[in-house]
């Protein structure tokens, strides 16, 4: 549990800041440099991940505060200052966001969406790591004590707080008893869909398949880390809200994957074109 990162005189980089600015360059040049190995790129740019970042981050705060927050914090929209955010907000906000701005520069939503998936997949995990190092997120108490168990330090917050109001922990004690280390095993998840995806980009004939696979999958892995998170919403039929948010994504994503592959796509009304695979295939291409 490292909150600041590094300090240089009075100048502090907190780990949560220091991994969202790392995800936020991933979210924004990663598209674009997909986009520019196109023939003939979309009119989009790095500033497009601009119009995404404050999207999602109003819709993280608004879901925290719906989720979370008490009458308090909606007085004077205290939870903008305050509140804390929750990635399905962010993601909501960011589509809306996101799809605002394709609209704006006149390029095509799900051809680029396509592009923006793996990467934000990438750039989640990078989140995911600032909040293992913030000691927020944190995994549930291991019931049979694994090699990876993470203990925290004393602090007001995190796992080692709510143990001690669980009664697990007296007041003296200087760590938590072994926690799952849940924002890593979403890292670890989201790097593999990451990687998924790309090879998904490089294959697929249709628009809107990257995308598709990219909820189906996160909402799957979603739904799995949940049983492993230590800090529960709202229960949802037995679920967190989170959970079941998961598992909607997860059955939506799939059930349009089927219906378009087997009804649009099987048409090749969504056909995408063909990108040169090499250099010398752009050449060609040129020449």
């Amino acid at each position: 549990m490292y909150p600041t990162l590094l300090e240089w005189g009075e100048l502090r980089f907190h780990s949560y800041t220091v991994m969202m600015t790392l995800a936020f360059l991933v979210g924004a040049l990663g598209p674009n440099w997909l986009n520019n190995r196109r023939d003939k790129p979309f009119p989009i740019s790095p500033a497009g991940g601009i119009w995404i970042f404050f999207a999602g981050i109003t819709g993280a705060k608004i879901y925290w505060a719906l989720q979370y927050g008490e009458a308090s914090d909606w007085r004077y929209l205290q939870f903008v200052l305050t509140g804390g955010l929750v990635f399905f907000g962010g993601l909501i906000g960011g589509i809306i966001g996101g799809v605002a701005y394709l609209k704006y520069v006149k390029a095509p939503v799900l051809p680029v969406a396509d592009m923006v998936a793996p990467f934000m997949a990438l750039a989640h995990g990078l989140g995911r790591i600032g909040c293992f190092l913030n000691g927020c997120c944190w995994g549930r108490l291991m019931e049979t004590q694994l090699p990876w168990g993470v203990t925290y330090p004393r602090a007001r917050y995190g796992p080692y707080r709510q143990q001690i109001v669980d009664g697990l922990l007296s007041s003296d004690s200087a760590r938590s008893l072994p926690v799952h280390p849940t924002q890593l095993y979403e890292t670890c998840g989201l790097i593999v869909i990451c990687v998924i995806l790309l090879v998904i980009y490089r294959r697929h004939k249709h628009s809107g398949v990257v995308a598709l696979s990219y909820l189906t999958m996160y909402g799957g892995l979603r739904f799995v880390t949940e049983f492993f998170r230590g800090e529960s919403a709202h229960s949802v039929f037995g679920m967190t809200v989170s959970q079941a948010f998961g598992l909607s994504m997860m059955v939506l994503g799939g059930i349009l994957l089927i219906v378009l592959k087997t009804t649009l796509w099987k048409k090749d009304a969504l056909p995408w074109p063909e990108e040169p695979s090499t250099i010398e295939d752009h050449e060609e291409a040129g020449s």
